[in-house]
C-alpha cells in the first residue's frame, strides 16, 4: 500500500477540525495493520487504500463526528455488521458490497469491491427498502471523496447552526435594547 496521499492528509486534517468544532472526544484509537488485514480476511475483500489509511490513523473513533465502522475490537463492527447483513439482513447484503457506515435508518453506505481499481472503489448506497436485485445508487467515486463531502456538509451545517444561534442572540440583544429605551421613555 502506498503512503497516504497529500489529498488524504488534507481531508483527514479537516476531519480532525470538524471533530474539534463539534466538541467530539478527539481520542482516536488507531488500528494496526494486523487488525485491518484480519478484517479483510474475515470479509473476503481488500479495503480501499483511503479507508485503510483512515483506520490506521483513526481506527475506533468513539463519539466521532461521523459514524464510520472500525476494524478494531474483539468483534470489529465492520466485520460483525457485514456478516450479519449477509446472513440475516433483508435484503441480504451481497458479498462484494462492504458496509462501512449507515444512514441511521437501515441503509448502508458501502464499498463496491467488485469495481476496485488502483486501490480504490466506488461508494454506493444499499437501500434496506429495496430487494436483493437492486442496483445500489452511487454515492461517491471513492471513500476519500465520500469522506471529504461528508466533512464539508457537516462543517456547513455547523456553520449554519452557529449563524442561527448568533442571529437569535442578536435578536435578544436588540429586544433588550428596545426594552431599555422604552423604560427610559425614548
Amino acid at each position: 500500500m502506498e503512503p497516504p496521499s497529500h489529498r488524504y492528509r488534507e481531508v483527514s486534517s479537516r476531519f480532525r477540525e470538524l471533530a474539534r468544532s463539534e466538541d467530539c472526544e478527539a481520542n482516536p484509537e488507531p488500528a494496526t495493520v494486523e487488525e485491518v488485514s484480519a478484517a479483510e480476511r474475515a470479509l473476503g475483500c481488500r479495503f480501499p487504500d483511503s479507508y485503510r489509511w483512515f483506520q490506521l490513523e483513526f481506527g475506533d473513533f468513539a463519539h466521532g463526528p461521523l459514524d464510520i465502522y472500525s476494524v478494531r475490537g474483539a468483534g470489529p463492527p465492520i466485520v460483525d455488521i457485514n456478516l450479519d447483513a449477509r446472513r440475516a439482513g433483508y435484503p441480504r447484503l451481497p458479498p462484494h458490497l462492504i458496509a462501512f457506515s449507515d444512514s441511521g435508518g437501515g441503509d448502508f453506505c458501502c464499498f463496491d469491491a467488485s469495481a476496485m481499481a488502483g486501490g480504490e472503489c466506488p461508494v454506493v448506497w444499499w437501500d434496506h427498502a429495496g430487494d436483493e436485485a437492486q442496483s445500489p445508487e452511487r454515492a461517491a467515486p471513492c471513500f476519500l471523496d465520500w469522506l471529504a463531502a461528508e466533512v464539508r456538509q457537516r462543517a456547513a451545517e455547523e456553520k449554519w447552526s452557529y449563524l442561527r444561534r448568533l442571529a437569535f442572540r442578536l435578536r435578544d440583544i436588540l429586544s433588550f435594547a428596545r426594552d431599555v429605551l422604552r423604560a427610559r421613555g425614548k
